[in-house]
C-alpha cells in the first residue's frame, strides 16, 4: 500500500482536495450567498468534481514515473517505486483506468449541469499530462510552464463549473468578486509552482543532463536559473505587496498579518537560501519549503472567508 501512495503521491493529492474545498465553501459560496445568488451544483456533483481531477491527477503522475524511470535511477534511485514494488505494466493499466475513471465522472458532472462540453476538460488534461511525461517534460521551459497551469487550473476548475451551473445573465458585483479572487490564488499557484518546478530541474540536474533533457538549468546554466528563481519570487512578492494595498483600502487586517507573517517572510528567507544554495540536498529543502509557501497561500482563504461572511465584496 506504501508503494501505491507513494506513486499517486498522496500529499499531492490531498493538498488538491484541499485547495478545491477551501475555494468552493470559502471563496465561492459565501461571497455568492452574501449577494443572494444561490448556487445550484448539488454537493455530490462537487464531490465527484473533486474525484475526478484526483483521478486524472493520479493517473498523471503514475504516467510520469513509468517514463522517468531511467532518470529517477539517478537522480533518486532510493524513492524508485516502479520495478521494485510495483510492476511497470501495472502502473500504465493504473494510469488507463484512472483516466477513464476521471472522464466518465467528470462527463456526468458535465452533463448534469447541463454543460456537457465542459467534459472536453478531462479528455484535455489528461492528453497534456501524456505530452508532458514524454515530451515537454524534457524541454526548455515548456513542461514547466505546463505544470504550473494544471496547478492554476486546480482553481480555476471548481469556479468554472460553479460559474456555468448559475446560467447566468450578467456580470453582478459578487460574480466580479469571486473572479479577481480566483484569479489571484490561480496566479500565485502558477507563479510559485513555476520556481518550485525549477528548483526541482536544479535538484535533477545530474541525471536530466546523462539522459539528454533539455531543462532551463542545463540550457542556461545553474547560475542564470537562481537569478530566474530569485526573480521569480521577487515577483511573487511584489504581486503579495499590491494585493496588500488593496487589501488595507479595505480594512482587512487579519488577512494583511496573514500575508505577511507567513508568505512573504517564509518567501524572503527562501530567496536568502537559493542564493547559498550549492549541493542537491539545498535544493531538495527548497523545493520542500516551497511547497510550504504555497500552502500557506492556499490557507489565506479560511482568513478571507472571515471577512466574506460579513459581506465583504470587491467593487
Amino acid at each position: 500500500m506504501k508503494a501505491y501512495l507513494r506513486l499517486f503521491r498522496w500529499p499531492n493529492l490531498l493538498v488538491i482536495s484541499l485547495t478545491q474545498i477551501l475555494i468552493r465553501y470559502t471563496v465561492i459560496l459565501p461571497t455568492l450567498e452574501n449577494q443572494g445568488i444561490e448556487t445550484g451544483m448539488p454537493e455530490f456533483l462537487f464531490i465527484l468534481l473533486v474525484m475526478a481531477t484526483l483521478l486524472i491527477t493520479a493517473a498523471g503522475y503514475a504516467i510520469n514515473d513509468y517514463f522517468d524511470l531511467r532518470v529517477d535511477r539517478i537522480n533518486k534511485p532510493d524513492k524508485i517505486v516502479l520495478g521494485k514494488f510495483i510492476s511497470r505494466r501495472k502502473a500504465i493499466l493504473l494510469h488507463s483506468f484512472f483516466n477513464l475513471t476521471g472522464l466518465l465522472t467528470g462527463t456526468i458532472v458535465s452533463v448534469i449541469i447541463d454543460m456537457w462540453y465542459l467534459s472536453f476538460i478531462f479528455l484535455i488534461i489528461p492528453s497534456l499530462l501524456w505530452l508532458y511525461s514524454i515530451r515537454y517534460k524534457q524541454r526548455f521551459l515548456s513542461g514547466n510552464i505546463l505544470v504550473s497551469f494544471m496547478s492554476a487550473f486546480v482553481v480555476v476548475i471548481v469556479w468554472i463549473y460553479e460559474y456555468y451551473n448559475l446560467h447566468i445573465t450578467h456580470i453582478s458585483p459578487g460574480i466580479r468578486s469571486v473572479n479577481i479572487i480566483v484569479g489571484i490564488y490561480a496566479l500565485f499557484a502558477f507563479l510559485s509552482t513555476l520556481a518550485r518546478e525549477i528548483i526541482k530541474d536544479i535538484e535533477d540536474l545530474k541525471g536530466d543532463a546523462k539522459t539528454g533533457c533539455r531543462t532551463l538549468p542545463i540550457v542556461m546554466g545553474l547560475r542564470k536559473s537562481k537569478a530566474i528563481i530569485i526573480a521569480l519570487q521577487v515577483i511573487i512578492i511584489m504581486f503579495l505587496i499590491a494585493i496588500q494595498f488593496f487589501v488595507l483600502r479595505y480594512e482587512l487586517h487579519l488577512l494583511f498579518a496573514y500575508i505577511v507573517l507567513t508568505v512573504q517572510l517564509p518567501i524572503i528567507f527562501l530567496i536568502n537560501k537559493i542564493i547559498i544554495a550549492h549541493e542537491k540536498p539545498d535544493y531538495q529543502y527548497l523545493s520542500n519549503f516551497s511547497k510550504f509557501t504555497m500552502m500557506a497561500g492556499v490557507l489565506s482563504m479560511p482568513v478571507l472567508y472571515f471577512y466574506l461572511i460579513n459581506g465583504f465584496v470587491i467593487y
